[in-house]
């Protein structure tokens, strides 16, 4: 198998990198280990990541690797002096495995300011930083050469070493007089393969391609007369491979990598790559590619993952080793303790069948003793009473006078030995009960009796029965402490490093999206930059635009799947397609409320009300309200637009946010699995189109609100609206419909009432007085069908006086109303203690703020010739009228009409005015999504199912009421953590998250369970994989600044992270120590 890079390989890799990455800047370098760098080259909308392994390999990669926690010296060597810099050449020195990474200044290569990348792919390998003059500045190792030291900081360079002369044609000359020196066993592949630089690649095919065999031996099947046809042979092939070698270094060519045959069912392995189909190729396996790099990406990390595998196998391995020795040991430990149960046992036994043998041998011997004879004498008699024949003499084995015992070999006189050995003895027993069974080495006390010397073993056999059963009571839980302790150490030294491929981010990750609740893609910009190219080239007909009036408010789009893209998602856009009896509209109507209201809170905390925790409303308006057209006289900056028309007001939003994961459906089957979800997504949004439909087909007169002249601009450095002229209450009916859905009345109410004074009233009494019957027939005279009318006529005395009249008696129901309702007054004096200092100044900004319905909006004038006509008398209108005039309860199709009023007389009007400035506008940079990035939104799954095929998991922050859905999901509030640390955090938490659905046990009598269970664990495991994987700068692109992170059960996930770095340290320290 092939290891490293030839000089044609280096050849064939310096022309691809010139054609892809000359011209881009270096972002990045990261070191993955000491000999592997990452350099990161980026242009606009693109990027390239080169790996370069010094002494083996170089070339793009869209593998992802871990990367070293801190980068080395050298690693920030070169960040200091290449970050950001354009690389300007790419070249190979002459014909030797080295490359030089030009980085030069604009006035030329030769000044100052100009850096070089030498890499060197042979030997050890080398990664030289040098400036204009090739002086070495940084290099990751230093070469020393006997004595001497060849490379080091400081020293030059040298460019003439090795074959720098380049690769040339053969002559015949050249060619017999290389094959004239051949040693007697040099064959011919050998021999050409170091000849004039071609490389043995490069020679095996000219030595196929000439007809002959790699094999043959040179000083004896080789003919190197000036006739000869091999020779002639060779010649026309090396012209063959000259070319090959010219088009190499030219131009990016197509890779292939030869395989092995393997067995039936197992994947082919690699053999060899290379930037050529050569001849010894063709009639084996292979693989082709678009590029050479592609194929040695492939090659080298497929290799190199099969390493970590291997590594991690051998640690498992390992760990289970480990395991079964302790496993072995303690079960070698039961099986002493249950040996000596039996065998004290069998003693005791012994001695009570003995009783008169063993009181006379403790007889004679403590005679001796008493009588002080020597021991050894006492041995030797011992020994002479043996040879001549004395039975008690034969039965003492040993003499232990130091503590005071003698050794007895006693046997069971009940038994026949000689018949049980060979009758009552099978084969199949143990060799424990055969040393039983025999005769039997006794240990006696000389001055203890048998019965003592029994009792004494029956004792031993007691302690050793009670340690048995101990031992095997907490067995089980000592294995089981031995198996975590295993595994803990395992996990604190496993392998994390992973070679996975990198996956292609989808086209809307470049700026902060979600999928709301209803299923549709919101998107918004990161800077003014993104919201320009927001809204120019992805805001369509159809599409919301969804703002705030804060400072930092991002520009939001809500992408309309039933207007904007009927091919939006497959499933949704098929069913449309086959409904021909519903006609899209081409507004933003059929868009839910939650999705808008989501959408607002989306703008609202990417400003700065999240850092102020001001509480306020988002508002939303048609794409043909949005332009880039400036009035005359004014500028609009990049990321500023105007507002033409009216906006429709959300409800206050609360600053609530999530962080969590989506996955990706590898596979139509698992896709097919969540169709349910996608069916009763496609019924709403049909029954939303049809009501929208039906609502757009009934007429409806001009509005005094509707009206082309009002506009405002927004976005930009800030976000301060700028409204001309507006009608009285342009934004009072929205407002009201969406408090009246969100049912946000009841919470102001007690505050309302506890600030209710004559002048408050009295203000919102002026702001929606009551309607005369004369008035309502002049009206209908005129065909005003406005909710809030304000006909410029002057009432007489007796109108004004029936009007007080009136107001003065709905005040006193109101009143009656009040003190039936119980505990309200009592709650009322509460709330007007607690806020007794507050003046009116700030109760109305702080109502303002919380976007209640009691204030006035800014941008919206009070018709000053109804206010002259209504005397100061402080008369109110009371609520209970209102609450008559106000409408029955809204359905959600009108709660969504009522959300997203648009008339037809206003589209016009606006079209006329501002659509074709913003049709001009959009023109600029128009892109049409295409049909297959539209459709992935199928592929995406927050709540994977057990058997579902997962490829990756993409992170999302969004609304917290988006995530509602979500199996991995935290809540985000305003707070002081950064980005980085939330992320991990978040991580953390939902990794926790996935060991906690996993299943304890995948066994279970039912088959159908233990299927399932086993689906679930592969699930949970697969879920925790891709989490664990996701890089962590797509996390902090997507995350919000200064949050705070909560979860349930957070101070335990913390303490058991913490616990899992302490072991993770001390292990390390072990093995360092």
């Amino acid at each position: 198998m092939k290891q490293r890079f030839s000089a044609l390989d280096v050849r064939a890799i310096a022309a691809s990198y010139r054609q892809r990455l000359v011209g881009l800047r270096l972002q990045g370098i990261y070191d993955v280990n000491a000999k592997t760098f990452l350099f990161k080259f980026t242009k606009p909308n693109s990027k390239h990541l080169v790996l370069i392994e010094s002494g083996i390999r170089t070339h793009t990669t869209e593998y992802t690797r871990d990367k070293s926690i801190m980068p080395s010296s050298f690693c920030m060597k070169l960040r200091k002096h290449l970050k950001a810099r354009r690389l300007t050449g790419v070249s190979q020195i002459g014909m030797d495995r080295v490359l030089d990474f030009e980085f030069a200044v604009s006035a030329g290569p030769e000044y100052e300011g100009t850096y070089h990348i030498i890499c060197e792919f042979y030997a050890s390998g080398n990664v030289i930083l040098t400036n204009h003059c090739y002086e070495i500045l940084a290099l990751s190792r230093v070469v020393h050469i006997g004595d001497e030291t060849v490379y080091a900081v400081g020293k030059t360079y040298s460019l003439r070493g090795g074959t720098t002369a380049g690769i040339g044609k053969v002559s015949r000359e050249q060619l017999v007089d290389w094959l004239s020196k051949s040693q007697p066993k040099d064959t011919l592949k050998r021999r050409l393969a170091t000849f004039a630089a071609y490389g043995p690649a490069l020679a095996e095919h000219v030595i196929v391609r000439a007809g002959l065999s790699p094999s043959l031996r040179v000083a004896t099947a080789i003919d190197l007369s000036p006739q000869s046809p091999q020779i002639t042979a060779l010649l026309d092939a090396y012209e063959e491979a000259y070319s090959i070698a010219e088009q190499l270094g030219d131009r990016e060519c197509p890779g292939y990598i030869s395989l092995l045959p393997a067995p039936d069912e197992e994947e082919p392995t690699f053999d060899d790559f290379a930037p050529w189909l050569f001849a010894q190729y063709v009639d084996r396996q292979y693989r082709e590619f678009g590029s050479f790099s592609d194929a040695a990406d492939v090659f080298f990390s497929n290799i190199e993952a099969q390493r970590l595998r291997a590594k991690a196998h051998q640690q498992v391995s390992a760990a289970e080793r480990k395991l079964d020795a302790v496993k072995a040991e303690h079960r070698g430990r039961v099986e002493a303790l249950e040996s000596a149960y039996k065998r004290t046992e069998e003693q005791a036994r012994r001695i009570e069948m003995n009783l008169e043998f063993v009181d006379q041998a403790i007889t004679i011997i403590r005679q001796a003793v008493a009588a002080g004879m020597d021991w050894k004498e006492l041995e030797t008699l011992v020994a002479e009473q043996k040879d001549s024949g004395n039975p008690v003499a034969e039965r003492i084995s040993h003499l232990n006078l130091a503590i005071n015992q003698i050794t007895l070999v006693l046997d069971d006189p009940t038994s026949d030995w000689s018949e049980s050995d060979s009758e009552a003895e099978s084969e199949s027993e143990s060799e424990k009960e055969d040393q039983l069974s025999g005769p039997l080495s006794v240990d006696v006390d000389i001055f203890q009796t048998a019965f003592a010397n029994a009792q004494r073993y029956y004792n031993f056999r007691r302690q050793a029965g009670v340690k048995h059963a101990k031992t095997l009571a907490v067995s089980s839980r000592a294995l089981q402490s031995a198996e975590q302790k295993i595994n803990a150490d395992l996990k604190a030294t496993r392998v994390t490093a992973t070679v996975s491929q990198m996956r292609k981010p989808f086209w809307f990750e470049k700026f902060a999206w979600f999928v709301s609740s209803d299923g549709y893609l919101v998107l918004a910009g990161h800077d003014m930059q993104q919201n320009e190219l927001l809204v120019k080239r992805h805001l369509r007909a159809g599409d919301a635009y969804v703002h705030a009036d804060m400072h930092g408010a991002a520009s939001v789009i809500v992408k309309n799947m039933l207007t904007a893209a009927p091919e939006f998602s497959s499933s949704v856009g098929k069913a449309l397609a086959e409904s021909k009896s519903i006609a899209p509209p081409s507004s933003a109507e059929s868009i839910p409320p939650s999705t808008l209201f989501q959408a607002g809170v989306m703008s609202v905390c990417q400003s700065r009300a999240w850092d102020a925790k001001i509480v306020t409303s988002a508002w939303w308006v048609e794409a043909n309200q949005v332009s880039k057209t400036a009035p005359t006289g004014e500028y609009l900056s990049t990321g500023s637009f105007m507002i033409r028309g009216r906006k429709r007001f959300l409800p206050p939003t609360q600053l609530v946010y999530g962080f969590g994961f989506m996955f990706r459906l590898a596979d139509d089957e698992s896709i097919a699995r969540h169709a349910v979800v996608r069916q009763q997504r496609h019924a709403i949004m049909t029954e939303n189109l049809k009501s929208t439909a039906t609502a757009n087909d009934s007429p409806r007169p001009a509005n005094a609100d509707d009206s082309a002249d009002d506009f405002s601009i927004v976005g930009g450095a800030s976000s301060d609206s700028k409204q001309a002229t507006s009608a009285p209450g342009a934004n009072s009916i929205d407002f009201a419909a969406a408090r009246k859905k969100y049912n946000l009345d009841e919470i102001d109410h007690a505050t309302e009432d506890a600030f209710a004074d004559a002048d408050t009233v009295a203000a919102r009494s002026e702001s929606k007085r009551h309607i005369s019957a004369k008035e309502r027939r002049d009206m209908r005279k005129e065909g005003s069908s406005s909710q809030n009318p304000t006909p410029n006529v002057k009432l007489g005395k007796k109108e004004q006086r029936r009007l007080e009249e009136e107001a003065k008696y709905e005040q006193k129901q109101q009143q009656k109303q009040q003190q039936t309702k119980r505990g309200q007054r009592g709650k009322a004096k509460k709330i007007k203690g607690k806020y007794a200092e507050q003046d009116q100044e700030d109760r109305d900004l702080r109502m303002a703020l919380l976007g209640a319905a009691g204030k006035k909006d800014s941008g919206v004038a009070v018709d000053s010739a109804r206010l002259e006509t209504l005397p100061a008398t402080g008369t109110t209108v009371s609520e209970s009228q209102q609450q008559q005039q106000k409408p029955p309860p809204l359905s959600i199709v009108d709660q969504l009409n009522a959300l997203s009023i648009k008339d037809k007389e206003k589209v016009d009007l606006d079209q006329k005015d501002g659509g074709k400035d913003a049709g001009a506008d959009n023109e600029d940079d128009v892109v049409d999504l295409p049909v297959e990035q539209l459709g992935v939104l199928d592929t995406l799954t927050s709540t994977p199912m057990a058997g579902d095929n997962l490829s990756f998991a993409i992170p999302v922050c969004a609304p917290y009421p988006a995530l509602s859905q979500y199996k991995y999901r935290v809540k985000l509030v305003p707070g002081t953590m950064k980005k980085g640390k939330a992320c991990k955090m978040a991580q953390t938490v939902m990794l926790a998250a996935a060991d906690s659905n996993r299943p304890r046990t995948t066994t279970s009598s039912d088959a159908r369970e233990a299927d399932r269970l086993e689906l679930e664990t592969i699930l949970a495991n697969r879920e925790k994989s891709l989490m664990k994987t996701v890089p962590e700068t797509e996390m902090i692109m997507q995350m919000l600044g200064k949050v705070k992170v909560t979860a349930p059960n957070m101070e335990s996930i913390k303490q058991k992270s913490k616990q899992a770095a302490k072991s993770r340290a001390k292990a390390k320290q072990q093995n360092k120590d």
